[in-house]
Parts: C-alpha cells; sequence; structure tokens
C-alpha cells in the first residue's frame, strides 16, 4: 500500500485562499490594469488610427519637436528600437517626417507634418475622454492617491525595466 502523504500536494496550495493571493498579487493587479487600459483606450480612439505607442511618440514630438528618436525615447519612456519602428510606420503615413542632423549624420530627428499635427488634436480631446473612463467611477481623493501611487510605482520600478527603456522622470524636461 502506498504512502498517501508521497501524493499529497501542501496544504497551501490550492483552494480559495491561494487563489486569492494570485489575484491580489501586483503582476496580476497590473496585468488586468493594462487590459482595463487598452480596453478604455481603444473605446476613446474609436475612429482614429493609433495605438499607445503611435500616441504618446505623435504627442511626445507634437510637444518636443526635432529631437533624436533616442531623446523621444527617453522623453516617452519607450525603448529606442520600438520608438524608430513606430516612427518609420508613422512617417509612411505621412502623420511624421525623419531627417538626419546636419550634425551627426547616424542621429534621426522627428517632427510632426500637418497630417500629423490635425491627428493630435484629434486625439488629444479623446485623452481626456480616455481619463474619464478610466478614472470617473472613482472618488477624486482615491483618483488623486492612485495616480501619486502609480508615479511612486513607476519610479521606484525603473531597475526592473530594460536598460534601452530610461524613464521620462529622469528626462530633462525644458
Amino acid at each position: 500500500m502506498k504512502d498517501d502523504t508521497e501524493r499529497r500536494q501542501p496544504e497551501t496550495l490550492g483552494g480559495d485562499s491561494d487563489f486569492r493571493v494570485i489575484q491580489d498579487h501586483p503582476a496580476h493587479l497590473i496585468r488586468r490594469s493594462y487590459q482595463v487600459f487598452l480596453c478604455a483606450f481603444d473605446e476613446a480612439m474609436a475612429g482614429l488610427p493609433l495605438s499607445p505607442v503611435s500616441w504618446i511618440i505623435i504627442a511626445t514630438v507634437r510637444n518636443f519637436p526635432s529631437l533624436s528618436v533616442t531623446e523621444v525615447a527617453r522623453r516617452a519612456a519607450i525603448d529606442k528600437a520600438s520608438c524608430g519602428r513606430t516612427a518609420g510606420a508613422l512617417e509612411k503615413r505621412g502623420l511624421l517626417s525623419i531627417k538626419k542632423s546636419d550634425t551627426d549624420g547616424r542621429e534621426k530627428l522627428l517632427d510632426i507634418t500637418p497630417a500629423g499635427e490635425e491627428l493630435y488634436g484629434k486625439a488629444f480631446i479623446q485623452v481626456m475622454k480616455l481619463k474619464s473612463l478610466l478614472l470617473d467611477g472613482i472618488d477624486p481623493e482615491v483618483q488623486r492617491q492612485f495616480l501619486t501611487s502609480m508615479a511612486v510605482f513607476v519610479h521606484a520600478s525603473r531597475k526592473n525595466t530594460r536598460p534601452s527603456i530610461p524613464t521620462a522622470r529622469d528626462a530633462d524636461m525644458d
């Protein structure tokens, strides 16, 4: 006869209490938050041909013209490769222009085009709708605390990001 203890799972595995630990785990909550964000972004930006990464690149270039791809990536807190690929796609769509720097031929400078400016104007209005979609059901004081906590989390978590993704807070925003 086999000993039943050999086949038994430890009592800490399985059941409602373990599932609650999983559901309340920061990784799960962050993943779920991203799902909520994507759904709200799609609703807010319905009809506009923008992804979240496209939007932040267009917004960054519009507000800080003639920056290098590297600097746009730094200010937008996205990796340089994604920034370069997305900027290239936005250029093909006529939303950004990319030109080589006069001082450093390896450096590509980004500027918004009139079509990009028009899309930015439409999208910026929708970004306010996005904020409402994400936060309106939450008490204003809890919203403030949530946004403060998110900013603290993002800043404190820089050590957990890939080296190619600098933090926007570290960027010189002058």
